[in-house]
């Protein structure tokens, strides 16, 4: 077990990493278009006005991940078992003006990661309302929460015994962010900063010798929308 705490440990540096230099790059691309756009004194009406906004996220999570051991069919974990796995989410947007401060917003999406022998590919859908009476010029700060489910395609693996299944195959997770938006003549683009938590109990399982449990997400994204 030291060993493969150590390991994760290791795993864990490497994603954070990675994650960091994602991170650089996001805002780096989003400053070469605030500056393009501020640099060129476009009108930023056109997409200011719209009542539907559409449009793509990427994003790059980290994952609390809670281990849990079968022991006479009673499941027991300890906090030297969990340990923060860094991963990816891609969705599309769908965002509809509410009234001048706030918006509904659907992002369904793919939310993934893999360490040791554990893989996850998660079907997400949240649905947020979002908060934005915040602005000045072409930027607005806004808040969201909301409630999203998911679904653990890891579940149905059959290879159990090669790889870690997940505890609890669907969720209910309470979402909660904050961002803000800039906006150029054609899109909108925006930077925020989401923490998702589960609000289903861990499942009782079922066989396998091993579990694991997904716990507080937190996602950096990118979104870009028309």
């Amino acid at each position: 077990m030291k060993v493969l705490f150590s390991k994760s440990i290791e795993n864990v540096l490497r994603c954070a990493i990675k994650t960091s230099t994602g991170c650089f790059f996001m805002i780096f691309f989003l400053s070469l278009l605030t500056g393009t756009a501020r640099a060129q004194n476009q009108d930023s009406g056109a997409v200011d006005n719209h009542m539907l906004h559409y449009g793509i996220h990427l994003g790059f999570t980290e994952n609390k991940v809670d281990l849990y051991s079968n022991q006479g069919g009673t499941l027991h974990t300890s906090e030297d078992k969990s340990f923060y796995a860094c991963g990816f989410r891609i969705a599309v947007i769908g965002e509809a003006r509410l009234g001048r401060c706030f918006s509904l917003r659907v992002m369904p999406g793919l939310s993934l990661f893999s360490s040791l022998k554990m893989e996850s590919v998660r079907s997400e859908l949240p649905v947020d309302v979002k908060f934005h009476p915040f602005r000045w010029g072409k930027k607005e700060l806004y808040l969201t929460s909301g409630l999203g489910y998911s679904f653990d395609f890891a579940s149905r693996r059959e290879d159990s015994h090669s790889y870690i299944k997940p505890l609890n195959a669907h969720d209910l997770r309470y979402n909660c962010g904050l961002g803000v938006d800039w906006y150029t003549r054609y899109v909108r683009v925006g930077l925020e900063l989401k923490a998702g938590f589960g609000l289903l109990s861990p499942g009782t399982g079922g066989s396998n010798s091993s579990y694991f449990h997904i716990g507080p997400t937190f996602c950096l994204g990118l979104n870009i929308e028309a």
